[in-house]
């Protein structure tokens, strides 16, 4: 928009006496001249009041009734928990669920169902630990590793069976019925993690046999939860859905193959440590060795954990290559020089910026649940890309400004890529 020449231009003193009165209003200052005219401690709060996203992660809606029945599962081991404490000669305190059942309970009373089963199942690793180290002290029969084992195995194969149901991916609304299917997967890994494998070699005692206790009842509840989001998907999709698997296992063989093309994560981490040694720990040397770290080292890691699941995989492969593109994209963008010695907090502020208007024109307020999945990590980047995110204020302020500035630029450069990944996987 072209400026009215009959308004005068706020000058950088009026500016600075007006935006002194409250926090809240640096974000209109900054909005009003270019940030780096301010001074860092104006833009440094700026960065945390300036818009981002909220609640951006899609997940399956939950019915009151599996909520019910998650935080009935809760209740009934706490209370069993109770019982076998006081068999025990011992003046330690039964923990119950460290707090969580009563969250879930008010959670299960505010009708939020998909809050209660979270809160219920991450209370059952409290609670069945409990239990589980009482039955090993009074010597009972479901304390015996090889049983322990054997409940493990038999969870794991449910899960196999869970799997083996997903099919084809058939799918009426791809970009809907994949986010399902994610969700499906992703509660299959948790249950598969969870389950307790023997090795034989191990030597159980009270405490260990409480954590494999804990973590097959925790597995049991997230099996419980996948079958229920299974369901309810194949109600949406009926009989009238169009197998996408082929597509799937095609675009995840295409990620994989570009990902191949890009500097492998040692390689990267070598160049970096060549800035290190030729240009100092200046502002330049941190900015490189965070976008190296945060495009390179997270996602891909467990991609090739389960092959049978095949969307969770392929997702995976695509944040990772998006993210590799995104490396090279943000060096490209990149504001700091090999000999700064710090560094104006003002870029974060316009950053962050242009990083929350793409993600408005990109994901928007109601994306469809893939969409919304795909691009998670890129709305958490914009949300701690703020000046003293974690409180830290010993080490030099320019740190601060330039995890925050790198965590905008890598959300924004991501978030270029997405749309095109998105219409791969839908089209």
């Amino acid at each position: 928009m072209v400026p009215d020449p009959e308004v005068p231009s706020p000058s950088r003193r009026a500016v600075l006496a007006g935006s002194a009165a409250a926090l809240v209003g640096a974000t209109g200052v900054v909005g009003a001249v270019q940030p780096t005219a301010l001074p860092d401690t104006l833009t440094d709060q700026a960065s945390k009041f300036l818009p981002d996203p909220t609640d951006h992660r899609w997940h399956p809606p939950v019915s009151e009734a599996h909520a019910r029945d998650a935080v009935g599962e809760l209740e009934r081991e706490v209370e069993r928990g109770r019982e076998l404490w006081t068999e025990l000669d011992t003046d330690e305190r039964f923990g119950g669920a460290g707090g969580w059942l009563e969250s879930a309970r008010e959670e299960l009373r505010a009708d939020n169902y998909r809050e209660a089963t979270v809160y219920a199942t991450g209370g059952m690793q409290f609670a069945a630990e409990e239990v589980g180290f009482a039955l090993h002290r009074l010597d009972r029969p479901e304390a015996d590793p090889e049983r322990l084992a054997e409940r493990g195995a038999a969870i794991r194969e449910e899960a196999d069976g869970l799997v083996d149901a997903l099919g084809d991916y058939p799918v009426v609304d791809a970009g809907r019925d994949l986010g399902w299917y994610h969700d499906v997967e992703r509660w299959v890994r948790f249950v598969r993690l969870d389950a307790h494998e023997r090795d034989p070699d191990d030597e159980f005692d009270a405490h260990d046999v409480g954590a494999t206790h804990a973590g097959n009842r925790q597995a049991e509840l997230r099996l419980a939860t996948a079958r229920h989001f299974h369901d309810r998907l194949r109600e949406q999709v009926g009989d009238d859905g169009a197998p996408v698997a082929d597509r799937i296992a095609r675009l995840d063989g295409q990620f994989r193959d570009a990902i191949d093309g890009f500097p492998s994560r040692d390689e990267l981490h070598e160049e970096v440590e060549r800035v290190y040694d030729d240009h100092g720990s200046g502002p330049y040397a941190l900015a490189r060795s965070r976008l190296a770290r945060w495009c390179y080292d997270y996602d891909y890691y467990v991609a090739d954990w389960e092959e049978d699941l095949a969307l969770l995989n392929a997702v995976e492969a695509a944040q990772a290559l998006v993210q590799r593109r995104a490396h090279d994209r943000a060096l490209d963008a990149l504001v700091v020089d090999p000999d700064d010695d710090g560094f104006d907090s003002g870029h974060v502020v316009r950053e962050k910026r242009a990083a929350m208007q793409r993600f408005r024109r990109v994901v928007g307020s109601d994306p469809a649940p893939l969409l919304s999945i795909l691009t998670v990590r890129a709305g958490e980047d914009i949300d701690v890309a703020e000046v003293g995110f974690a409180g830290s204020y010993e080490r030099p302020l320019w740190r601060d400004r330039v995890d925050a500035y790198c965590y905008a630029l890598v959300a924004r450069t991501k978030l270029r890529e997405y749309p095109r990944i998105y219409e791969r996987f839908v089209e």
